[in-house]
C-alpha cells in the first residue's frame, strides 16, 4: 500500500504537510488516495505538540499548519441523556467532550478527540451548531450550556 510514498524525505523537512483545511499533501501534491489517507490517520501520534507516524516501526514527522483534526458536524441527541456527536474530517464520529471546549484567540473554537489525544478545530458551522443551545447569564456575563443538570461553561482558553 505504502509502495508509492517513500516517507523518508532526503533534507530535514517533512514530506508530509497537513494545511489549515486538514488536507494531506505529499512532496506537495495532495494525497487524494482514501486508503492511505486511513492508513496515516490511524498511524497518527502527537507528543509534545510533534505530529508523527509511525508505520513498521518507522517514524516521519508531520508539518501540521493548525490540527490535523477538524469537526465538520454537531449534532445534540437527546436519549436518556444529552450529549453532541461530531463528524470529524477522518470519517469517524464520536461524542464531543464538553470539558474540552475551548474557545481560543479569535473566537476559533477546538476540543479534544480521539479519548483526549488530539485537538481539532471547530469549522464554522459545527460550532454554531454547538453554540445555539447555549445560554447567556447575565449575572456572570458567561455562555454556558445546560446539559443533563449541569452547567458547562463555554470558557476562553489560553
Amino acid at each position: 500500500m505504502l509502495e508509492d510514498i517513500d516517507l523518508k524525505e532526503k533534507n530535514d523537512r517533512s514530506a508530509i504537510r497537513i494545511d489549515r483545511d486538514g488536507v494531506w499533501y505529499f512532496e506537495g501534491r495532495e494525497i487524494i488516495r482514501k486508503d492511505i489517507l486511513s492508513l496515516f490517520y490511524e498511524s497518527l501520534h502527537l507528543d509534545e505538540g510533534n505530529y508523527y507516524l509511525e508505520i513498521n516501526g518507522e517514524q516521519e514527522r508531520l508539518e501540521v499548519e493548525d490540527t490535523v483534526f477538524l469537526v465538520h458536524s454537531a449534532e445534540l441527541v437527546k436519549d436518556d441523556k444529552e450529549f453532541f456527536i461530531i463528524s470529524l474530517n477522518d470519517g469517524t464520529q464520536e461524542q464531543l467532550d464538553l470539558d474540552t471546549l475551548r474557545i481560543m484567540p479569535d473566537n476559533v473554537p477546538y476540543c479534544q478527540v480521539k479519548g483526549g489525544m488530539f485537538p481539532a478545530r471547530f469549522l464554522r458551522l459545527p460550532f454554531y451548531q454547538v453554540a445555539q443551545h447555549a445560554l447567556h447569564d447575565e449575572d456572570s456575563d458567561e455562555y454556558c450550556l445546560l446539559l443533563n443538570g449541569r452547567r458547562i461553561v463555554l470558557q476562553a482558553g489560553s
